[in-house]
């Protein structure tokens, strides 16, 4: 089956450091009733790592086979793409959406093969990530490891830093600015229909109040360590658990790696918390 990009409605790709929201606003987006975004599919990163080698160290034999970069690009897109395709279908609606954390690190392959397609970027404060990420018990999918970031604060709070500043890196390309959407998990608990209209009409799909109400529709949550939450009506708190979660040794720390951060991104003043 050829799927044509130009005739299929451009997807959302939804990243953000892992335990920032990306799953709450997963089966948010789920809930419209025009857009199907199902569990991870975790297989952006793969391709978008293809990408990135098809555009560099395999450049000259791609040249040679007469694939341009531009051809890379739609090559790729249709890989992608048949990925989303069964899940939509399956759901009888007309856009699919994507979420998977670590979109996040992508953003600039997604942009070069998908420019059309909104890139939601989901923070949190990095400190309440960091509790959430040390309750976790994940592990890499290819060597069945525990992730190192969830061992102990300094790694989650460097990881959170990475996921973060990658993203927002990535707006140096003209592409990504363009489709980047920016969401605080705090405002959408605290405001959510203000944010969400906002957020919609940036994605160009109309507002439906049937969002709000994503915790009584069924969803498809394999795999989601989130499942449990986002199972009930929108609530505030999991914002600033930090301040009673963190012990003084970790909150230390997590100064130390993540505090200018927090501090460019407004969560802190200063260094003194």
């Amino acid at each position: 089956m050829t799927i044509e990009i130009a005739k299929t409605p451009s997807p959302i790709f939804i990243g953000g450091a892992g335990r920032s929201g990306t799953t709450l606003l997963r089966v948010i987006l789920n809930s419209h009733p025009r857009i199907a975004c199902g569990p991870e599919l975790k297989a952006t990163v793969y391709i978008a790592d293809m990408w990135r080698k098809f555009q560099t160290v395999m450049r000259p034999e791609l040249t040679e086979h007469k694939i341009t970069p531009e051809k890379t690009n739609k090559i790729l897109a249709r890989t992608l793409l048949s990925f989303l395709e069964s899940y939509r279908k399956h759901e009888g609606k007309p856009r699919a959406a994507e979420k998977s954390p670590h979109n996040c690190f992508c953003f600039i392959p997604l942009a070069n093969m998908f420019p059309k397609s909104p890139l939601i970027h989901v923070i949190r404060d990095g400190r309440d990530v960091v509790c959430s990420l040390l309750s976790m018990d994940w592990h890499d999918m290819e060597t069945g490891k525990k992730l190192e970031y969830i061992s102990n604060a300094r790694k989650a709070a460097e990881y959170w830093v990475s996921a973060v500043t990658t993203a927002r890196n990535s707006l140096a390309n003209p592409v990504v600015k363009r489709n980047y959407f920016e969401l605080r998990y705090e405002e959408l608990v605290q405001s959510p229909q203000a944010v969400l209209q906002t957020l919609f009409d940036f994605i160009k799909e109309p507002w439906d109040p049937v969002v709000l109400d994503y915790h009584n529709k069924q969803h498809n949550l394999f795999g989601e360590s989130s499942a449990e939450q986002v199972t009930k009506p929108l609530y505030t708190t999991a914002v600033k658990r930090w301040v009673n979660d963190l012990p003084p040794s970790d909150k230390e720390t997590v100064k130390e790696v993540a505090g200018n951060l927090l501090v460019e991104l407004g969560y802190a003043e200063d260094l003194d918390w």
